[in-house]
Formats: C-alpha cells, sequence, structure tokens
C-alpha cells in the first residue's frame, strides 16, 4: 500500500524534525519539510497528499496566507498547527476551510486521528464530485448481499460481513471493528444500522451495533465476543436478548 505524503510547513526546526520522526514512527511519509518561505513551490515540485501547516509562521505570508493558496490552487487537504492564536487569527484561518486544527504539544494519537480524517473526507468529497460529474444508474448497480467496501487512506478494501465483531460510534463517524483491524467509516452509527443486515446486526448501546453471530457470551450488562466486550444499554436489552433462544 502507498505511504500518504505529508509535507511539513514548520519553522522551527526542532518542532519540524519530531513531527517528521512521529509520522513515520504513524507509517507515513515525509516528502519534505520547509520553514514557510517555499511551501507552495515544494507542494509544486513533491506532491504530497496533505500538508501540515504552522498557522504562525514568519515570514512575508504566514501560515494562513499559505493555507488559502493550497485551498485554491491544489485542493489538498491542510491541517493548522498552532501553540497560540488570538481570537482575530483563529476567524481569519476559519475562513480557509483547513481540515483540522492540532494545539501543540499533540500526540501521536491525535495526530494519526487527524490526519486519517482529513484525508478520507478529501476523498469522500472528491468521490461525490465525481459522482455527480458521472451519475450512475442506479437500475444497473448490482448490491453486494455479502460484504461492503471500507476506504482506508488511498485503498478500498473489501470487509465481509461474517468478519465484522461490532460497529462503534465515533463522534459522527463509527469504527467497524473486526477481529484484527479497525476501520474508519464516514457514516453515523444511525447510518450503519440502515445499512448492515438486520438479521445478524442488532443495536445494543447508543454507541455500538453488535455481530448476533459473532458473540460468544452474555454478562448482566455487556456482550461479549473473542476481541473483548461492548456495553449493553438498558432500552436495547430486551430487544437484544428476544434474539436468541434462551434455555
Amino acid at each position: 500500500m502507498t505511504k500518504p505524503k505529508i509535507l511539513i510547513s514548520e519553522d522551527e526546526v526542532i518542532i519540524a524534525e519530531d513531527l517528521a520522526a512521529c509520522l513515520e514512527e504513524l507509517g507515513y511519509e515525509t516528502c519534505a519539510i520547509d520553514s514557510g518561505e517555499d511551501t507552495i513551490n515544494m507542494i509544486r515540485e513533491t506532491k504530497p497528499d496533505l500538508v501540515l501547516l504552522d498557522i504562525n509562521l514568519r515570514g512575508k505570508a504566514d501560515g494562513i496566507d499559505i493555507g488559502l493558496l493550497i485551498k485554491t490552487e491544489f485542493k489538498i487537504p491542510f491541517i493548522f498547527l498552532t501553540a497560540y492564536a488570538d481570537k482575530a487569527t483563529i476567524d481569519r484561518a476559519k475562513k480557509t476551510e483547513p481540515d483540522g486544527f492540532l494545539v501543540k504539544p499533540f500526540d501521536h494519537k491525535s495526530l494519526r486521528s487527524a490526519i486519517e480524517i482529513a484525508l478520507y473526507r478529501h476523498d469522500q468529497k472528491a468521490e461525490e464530485a465525481e459522482e455527480t460529474a458521472h451519475p450512475t444508474n442506479s437500475k444497473e448497480q448490482e448490491v453486494a448481499t455479502d460484504y461492503i467496501f471500507v476506504k482506508v487512506k488511498h485503498r478500498i478494501i473489501k470487509v465481509m460481513y461474517s468478519d465484522i465483531l461490532w460497529v462503534e460510534a465515533y463522534d459522527n463517524y463509527s469504527f467497524i471493528v473486526t477481529a484484527d483491524q479497525k476501520y474508519l467509516v464516514s457514516s453515523t452509527l444511525k447510518d450503519m444500522e440502515h445499512k448492515l443486515p438486520a438479521q445478524n446486526f442488532v443495536r445494543v448501546h447508543r454507541s455500538y451495533i453488535a455481530n448476533l453471530d459473532k458473540i460468544e457470551a452474555l454478562e448482566e450488562n455487556s456482550v461479549v465476543f473473542g476481541k473483548g466486550d461492548i456495553p449493553i444499554g438498558k432500552s436495547y436489552k430486551k430487544t437484544l436478548m428476544s434474539r436468541f433462544n434462551i434455555i
């Protein structure tokens, strides 16, 4: 799988080098590190998938000016990095419609989440634009009955319904959890409830949908799988228990 290429635009050398090392640990490729002055030229040369952009770059153009150019000329996602910014600066930054904000100092988990969501949302917008330009006749589409496709970075992966353990809410997104993977998708849990086959999947909590075929045991307040357990919500317990032949 091709690693997403990320350009770092940060004029603090130590911070930029730490970021590059962190990105490498997370499985990304750092295609360039720039102090800000030549960021636009570096984007043209290296063609990154995403830019990490310090909002307070020193020079003729700050990060906000560069962000606006990225949005209008390259249409690639960028995430603002900032240690502090006053309200006027934040208001300027919002108008560029960045794909995320990270407040320094941030940890590996926050960085990974921000990057994955930014890349995912960018790909979804590109797909929607393509579908609008080239609509498909719904009658010609063949609906899959035993699997779904999940976009992971720049690859679309087939996930069998039979491999899914549970689906977990994550803000306006969801995680699809299998025995060895956890996929972030851009659907809410309510959307996932409609997309998954009702004969196999049931809502067990306001934040969880369980695959009935993968449940190994039921406890008083949790559903047990080989990989772990998830909670049972009081309002969902009666419906869940009715789906089993209990003797």
